[in-house]
């Protein structure tokens, strides 16, 4: 991430937006573990997070309707003032990031890239193996961080799992059901034969069943994700360009969604871990 670092941080000052807020975008609400990370690297910190569940998954749709649907999003976080957003989403990172950037160039915008390169750096055995959704195993994107990063004469194996359906069984709050474990069951199989060492969460979602992923593989499995290097990069952006929010109390959240459901409330508090969560309805179709 050292070249986007530096990239990033030379961008214009952001003192003057230094008290607004920052955005969290997911096409669900699995982007609630990045958040968790962000608020924890940065509790001064005001936070909007949004997340698309109507039209979740992402993994189904065109790269076109992503990007589109990416710039309507883009358009109402820069009209409530955030300073920065966070894509917290691997297959709308995957789709859209490198359109973005080229519609909002002076945005300071954060994607997602699953964290192959840390893994690099834990496994023993020269086995790694990544959980995704098939939108981002399989995107232009994601083999470009593959070929950037595991070369060649590094000697690693790098098992490319594409999770159908596990994403939208945890945005449906089935994190424990015998269906949700089965499938977990199934996609670490290969993982086990593979004799993996390293197992790369290469979705947001993932983290809220990383117990159930635990309990399936050895002890000495070191299981990773990108919402801490996230939060990290973030913050050091946000320093670099004099964009931190100077207040001393803890920082506010709001939550948006665009499908609600009367437990809606209830589930975002479990999986943010804050008592007090009232999600409002966000409608971005156009007229």
């Amino acid at each position: 991430m050292m070249m986007s670092f530096l990239r990033a941080a030379q961008g214009p000052s952001l003192a003057a937006q230094a008290c607004a807020p920052i955005g969290v975008f997911d096409s669900g609400i699995g982007g609630l573990s990045v958040w968790r990370h962000l608020r924890a690297t940065l509790p001064h910190e005001d936070f909007i997070y949004v997340a698309d569940n109507a039209n979740v998954p992402y993994g189904d749709k065109p790269e076109e309707w992503i990007q589109a649907r990416m710039v309507q999003m883009f358009d109402w976080f820069l009209a409530q003032g955030c300073k920065a957003i966070v894509i917290a989403c691997n297959t709308a990172t995957a789709a859209a990031a490198t359109h973005l950037r080229g519609v909002y160039p002076d945005v300071f915008i954060v994607g997602l890239e699953p964290a192959i390169k840390p893994a690099l750096l834990l496994t023993k055995n020269h086995s790694i193996a990544m959980l995704a959704t098939a939108r981002t195993v399989q995107s232009a994107k994601y083999e470009a961080l593959l070929k950037r990063t595991v070369l060649p004469e590094l000697n690693m194996a790098v098992l490319s799992i594409p999770c159908v359906g596990l994403a939208e069984r945890i945005d449906a709050g089935l994190m424990d059901a015998p269906d949700t474990l089965d499938l977990i069951k199934q996609y670490l199989k290969p993982v086990q034969a593979a004799q993996a060492d390293v197992v790369v969460l290469g979705c947001t979602h993932y983290p809220f069943v990383v117990q159930h992923i635990r309990a399936l593989l050895d002890k000495n499995v070191q299981i990773i994700d990108s919402g801490a290097p996230v939060a990290r990069y973030t913050k050091d952006v946000l320093c670099a360009r004099h964009g931190l929010n100077p207040q001393q109390i803890e920082g506010y959240s709001r939550w948006y969604a665009s499908s609600l459901s009367p437990d809606s409330d209830e589930h975002w508090r479990i999986l943010s871990g804050q008592a007090d969560v009232r999600v409002q309805q966000i409608n971005l179709e156009r007229e």
